[in-house]
């Protein structure tokens, strides 16, 4: 096997297909009933207002929703109400039909144990998933005005719980049969794995803040479901149900005593190697959403909504940048506040927030979802007042940047909030909805809106903007010329580095309210793929990549001449605008090189099929990520000096000179002028970071080159020797350049 057949055999490894649509779009994919299937964790609230917006009657339901991948959805849950007396605990079983369409948003009909309609939205489903993880829903019935979410339940569900939680929830104070006021709470459950529970929680209502303290029991049982019964030190009395949507585990949860009610999520604060938290450990920036309210009487007569940053310094100082929607006495929409002050916490990861400038005010604050590399919280959430309002609020961490193209291809986005006529509440509002970004700046969006519990559908087009510090605006009109102001931040980093989330806060004249956005599937800018091993990310100037997607080419074509061309049949590819060469273009998949002047940070990708322009995506830009190529199961592409390549049956010795192909390596120092498109210079060009390589773990000592293969395009390769101290058999292989470590394909080793 000669080089030039190595290069091609490298780069056409691998070629999944996608399923086409008519308009050209990078990543994304289609929905239909199947996307929802198997049983999820559900979290369902329901309200009745008066036509002043008072509340008369509450519903919260934890449980499970089951859908059998067709069209039948069955709710199983436990339910507390109060209509004209409280009533905690019932069991209710809701079933009807659902149905999801390709943009995925759909519809649920309950005909069975209640008569309701539900506007649904599914998201976060992976390109390799067989269903989504989650889903939202808002909608209503004779009494009430719902909204809800659902998490797809673990696999095994767990026995036992042991260790703290985190939680936050929203709720109402009650006297009776009436609600007097709203509740914002967060705090920590503390699991013995023996059927003791502790809790501290801190709830606010109006501006009232109080600190709770509570022990008990708790049982898990079946299903993924468990109960906790509490008492306090006032010996106020306590009920939970919680319904479990991951084995770590995380849970929809719901909370009852004879003056109160909340509902909300909670899961496992930090990994076991987390012994102790303290201020430090809360550093960077984060998205913040703050609202605020006063409720006497269980009507809000002061609104705030607000979105934007929080950044910690990790010593005790922390800065909210904010975008602020208020109602209070006037409309004031789109006000910019910043207010800074001092933090702290405690081992126990709750701690504190003082606001002393540009407002003063009080939080209670707990930080959790930890980070199992780093051992950092990406998350915090907080609950506390000033003169005005009670507040509830949480952060989560930012992207290391972010560019308009972040924000692309298909977003589901659901939220609540508030009717207005001028600076009065009306009424509360739930929302569910799909807003479609271009990664342009332009955007369609759809949604429905329930409101007391009328129900009303929206369309509506506009822009978007997204600064490099992850937050903006949204500006819409719908068909009726009414006009939406909104501002987003964008928040959530997977494991691959992408946002997946955004906040956002919207207003008109007549609502405001604030929700939050998910991708559809997976950020459209994770279809843009180191060629070797098919990881987002990892694939800096000069190296070879693929790009998923429908309606990328009219056909399948692949191009034998040098240099490449930069149009195939009518497909181009653009990165920041400029056009890289293509190895291959089909309808779902197109391997390009990226141009050798790419800058690291964030670029923009557009693909362009005759007159059809796809999404624009931001694509990762690392300065070297090495990418080792892979053939059948997770099996290195290494060869011996004469290029037959090592196998099981033809494995490498100790001492063997190998040679491992690869891409992404990064910058070189070449031997003649590199040209994109073009083939390498024929002398060596070898890396200018400093590299590693280990076989089983073992370091190779006695590294020859690792450079850009002469006469290939994109193509890196390193020469070694086998290390001695390697055992025999599938080995893993390492290759580490400027600090960034490869895949660890295996390599046989005799």
């Amino acid at each position: 096997m000669n080089r030039r057949s190595i290069t091609l055999l490298l780069t056409l490894f691998g070629l999944p297909a996608l399923p086409g649509l008519a308009q050209t779009a990078i990543g994304g994919g289609t929905c239909n009933s199947a996307t929802l299937s198997g049983t999820y964790e559900l979290l369902l609230s329901g309200r009745q207002l008066t036509s002043t917006g008072a509340v008369t009657q509450v519903f919260q339901g934890v449980g499970t929703a089951t859908f059998d991948g067709l069209s039948k959805v069955t709710f199983n849950l436990t339910a507390n109400t109060v209509t004209t007396t409280q009533s905690f605990g019932t069991q209710v079983t809701y079933s009807g039909s659902y149905s999801m369409q390709s943009n995925c948003v759909g519809t649920i009909s309950i005909t069975t144990g209640d008569t309701a309609t539900f506007t649904l939205e599914a998201y976060s489903q992976a390109p390799s998933a067989t269903a989504a993880s989650e889903f939202a829903v808002v909608g209503s019935d004779a009494s009430y005005a719902f909204n809800g979410t659902g998490n797809s339940q673990p696999a095994t569900c767990p026995t036992t719980i042991t260790g703290a939680h985190e939680f936050n929830a929203t709720g109402s104070g009650l006297s009776g049969a009436s609600v007097t006021s709203t509740l914002d709470v967060a705090g920590i459950l503390q699991f013995d794995g023996q059927g003791n529970i502790t809790a501290n929680w801190t709830q606010v209502s109006n501006l009232t803040t109080t600190q709770v303290a509570a022990t008990g029991t708790y049982l898990v049982g079946a299903g993924c479901l468990a109960s906790a019964t509490l008492t306090d030190t006032s010996n106020n009395k306590y009920a939970f149900s919680l319904s479990f949507n991951s084995a770590s585990p995380a849970f929809a949860l719901a909370a009852t005593s004879p003056t109160l009610l909340f509902d909300g999520l909670g899961g496992a604060m930090q990994p076991a190697a987390v012994t102790a938290c303290s201020t430090s450990m809360l550093n960077g920036t984060y998205y913040l959403d703050l609202s605020g309210r006063v409720s006497p009487g269980g009507t809000a007569t002061k609104i705030l909504a607000a979105d934007g940053a929080a950044t910690f310094d990790g010593l005790g100082k922390v800065t909210f940048n904010l975008t602020s929607n208020a109602v209070n006495g006037s409309q004031v929409f789109g006000a910019p506040l910043t207010y800074s002050g001092s933090y702290s916490i405690q081992s126990t990861c709750q701690g504190s927030i003082n606001i002393t400038t540009g407002d003063t005010a009080t939080f209670a604050m707990v930080a959790y979802n930890f980070d199992a590399t780093t051992l950092l919280p990406k998350s915090f959430t907080m609950v506390g007042t000033d003169a005005t309002y009670a507040y509830t609020a949480g952060g989560d961490r930012q992207p290391a940047a972010c560019a308009v193209s972040t924000l692309s291809g298909t977003w589901p986005f659901s939220g609540t909030g508030n009717s207005l006529s001028g600076s009065t509440n009306t009424g509360l509002d739930d929302l569910a909805g799909v807003l479609q970004f271009d990664g342009q700046g332009n955007v369609t969006a759809s949604w429905t809106e329930v409101s007391n519990p009328t129900t009303t559908n929206f369309s509506a087009t506009g822009t978007y903007t997204v600064t490099q510090a992850c937050v903006g605006t949204l500006s819409l009109t719908d068909t009726s010329s009414n006009t939406y102001a909104g501002a987003v931040s964008v928040f959530g980093v997977d494991a691959d580095g992408y946002p997946n989330n955004f906040e956002l806060v919207m207003t008109t004249p007549q609502l405001i309210f604030t929700g939050a956005g998910r991708a559809a599937f997976v950020n459209p800018g994770e279809a843009v793929d180191n060629n070797a091993d098919f990881e987002p990310g990892t694939t800096p100037a000069g190296s070879v990549f693929s790009i998923f997607g429908a309606a990328l080419a009219t056909k399948v074509s692949q191009p034998t001449t040098v240099p490449l061309p930069t149009t195939v049949l009518t497909t181009t590819v653009t990165v920041n605008g400029e056009l890289a060469p293509l190895f291959y273009v089909s309808p779902t998949q197109i391997v390009a090189q990226m141009p050798e002047d790419i800058k690291p940070g964030l670029a923009t990708l557009i693909v362009k099929n005759g007159s059809s322009t796809s999404n624009a995506v931001a694509v990762t830009m690392p300065t070297a990520s090495p990418e080792i190529d892979v053939y059948g199961n997770n099996l290195a592409v290494a060869t011996f000096t004469d290029y037959s390549v090592i196998t099981t049956a033809n494995p490498a010795k100790v001492g063997d000179t190998v040679v491992l192909w690869f891409t992404g390596g990064g910058p070189v120092d070449a031997s003649g002028k590199l040209t994109t498109g073009a083939v390498s210079p024929s002398g060596l060009s070898p890396v200018t970071g400093p590299y590693t390589i280990t076989v089983g773990g073992v370091a190779a000592t006695n590294i020859s080159y690792v450079g850009l293969t002469p006469g290939s395009i994109g193509l890196y390769q390193a020469s070694f020797a086998v290390p001695s101290g390697v055992a025999s058999g599938n080995q893993k292989v390492v290759l580490t350049i400027s600090g960034q470590a490869s895949n660890a394909p295996l390599m046989a080793v005799k």
